[in-house]
């Protein structure tokens, strides 16, 4: 039950990013750009598209085959994140539309944990939300709010902590830079002994 859970918050966090693309398929056309494939708001709503029905799927019936679409979705956006990192194109991941971050670390590392969660919930048939719901509390309810709150917290992680890294990483460098101007300024305008 518990890499059922965890399934569907995999693939809430799909859907989330399929309907981004659906919504503001343009975001995603740079990714496709810079992977080699052709820049199009209609293979960006394709994609989405495929998300959706995915995520959606594998979040309410569950069950090995929506499971192993689950990881091969994920497998092929971590290769994707990385080929964009090692391109060294200044472009986002194009994951979540408008909100997408730009390809980092933290992002191919949940991309890889939610591909393995999905390889796990394949192993042991995990079921979806409409085959537990019977034996879950309320109906399901609490369940059902844990599973969204999860995946904001997924959304946020493959958003807004990629864009606080990079803006953290750009004002050390930015601080670095004025320390060693400093510096110098110091040492040519100080005294000699």
């Amino acid at each position: 039950m518990v890499l059922g859970g965890l399934l569907g918050v995999v693939a809430g966090v799909l859907a989330v990013g399929g309907v981004a693309k659906l919504l503001g398929p343009d975001a995603t056309v740079p990714m496709l750009r810079a992977l080699g494939l052709p820049p199009s708001p209609v293979l960006a709503r394709l994609l989405g598209a495929v998300e959706v029905g995915v995520g959606v799927a594998a979040f309410l019936v569950g069950g090995r085959w929506l499971a192993i679409a689950v990881a091969v979705l994920f497998t092929i956006f971590t290769i994707a994140v990385l080929r964009l990192r090692a391109g060294g194109e200044a472009v986002s991941c194009g994951c979540f539309g408008r909100s997408s971050a730009p390809p980092t670390l933290v992002h191919v590392a949940v991309d890889a944990v939610a591909a393995l969660v999905a390889i796990a919930a394949a192993v042991v048939d995990a079921p979806g939300f409409l085959h537990v719901r019977a034996d879950l509390p309320a109906a399901g309810v609490p369940q059902l709010l844990l599973t969204a709150l999860a995946v904001w917290l997924g959304v946020a992680v493959l958003t807004v902590l990629p864009e606080a890294l990079v803006a953290a990483r750009r004002v050390s460098t930015d601080e670095a830079h004025r320390h060693a101007r400093a510096l110098r300024t110091f040492t040519l305008e100080s005294p000699l002994p």
